[in-house]
């Protein structure tokens, strides 16, 4: 369900999302909106409290993203064009073929298909399976991790504007698709923190000392996920 709240000058969209439990997102748009994300029934007045006490920094992401846009527009697919593929650009070029695949060859992502209309399909489609092979690599490098045998009981990915990732208290965890656009170590970051949250559902001072513990770096990881999030509205 979707509602607006008002605080100084800025109107914010909430969104209710049913898998979220505790902790509120922010989403930040390149049109220069914020939306919050939150778990069902938050009240409205928590939610004008959480946002004023964070006001000088919500506004400064939102300038920031505002600017990333006009640098680094949305992605549109188009044969020509040139597409995120973990932190690499690739050329998309449209083969003419009576057969349709999807074929990477060094920094070029040749689709062939019938005509050029059927570019964009194919590369949207081309993606959610690279996504699955980046998220298994991940997944299996922390599959040492102690708490997992016990608390980890499945991951899947899907294409999301609200988050990266999230899991639930029951041991599912769930990937934003779009991050098999990002550099390969910033997907990593994703997913150890939403394994870490498997052991700790919260973002208190346990958390983070899980991940400084197996990520030492993970707040530069986090800072330069921050500069792609115009990749979540585009194609």
């Amino acid at each position: 369900m979707k509602r607006e709240i008002r605080v100084e000058d800025l109107v914010i969209e909430v969104r209710e999302n049913l898998r979220r439990k505790r902790n509120v997102g922010f989403l930040f748009q390149p049109n220069g909106r914020l939306i919050l994300d939150t778990p069902p029934r938050v009240e409205r007045s928590v939610l004008k409290t959480m946002v004023r006490e964070n006001l000088g920094w919500i506004r400064l992401r939102l300038r920031k993203v505002r600017e990333e846009a006009r640098v680094h527009p949305p992605l549109r697919i188009h044969n020509g064009g040139h597409i995120p593929y973990l932190g690499e650009n690739l050329v998309v070029l449209w083969v003419k073929s009576e057969k349709s695949r999807v074929h990477r060859a060094g920094k070029v992502l040749e689709v062939h298909a019938p005509n050029a209309r059927h570019v964009r399909r194919l590369v949207l489609e081309w993606y959610p399976g690279r996504a699955s092979r980046a998220f298994a690599k991940q997944v299996e490098r922390w599959a040492g991790l102690p708490w997992l045998r016990t608390r980890f009981k499945s991951w899947r990915h899907q294409y999301t504007r609200a988050q990266w990732g999230s899991c639930s208290e029951d041991g599912h965890v769930l990937f934003n698709t779009h991050l098999v656009k990002v550099p390969e170590r910033l997907v990593e970051y994703v997913v150890l923190h939403e394994l870490c949250h498997l052991k700790v559902h919260n973002h208190g001072p346990k958390f983070y000392s899980l991940m400084h513990e197996h990520m030492p770096d993970w707040e530069e990881r986090r800072r330069e996920l921050n500069d792609y999030q115009q990749i979540l509205f585009g194609d």
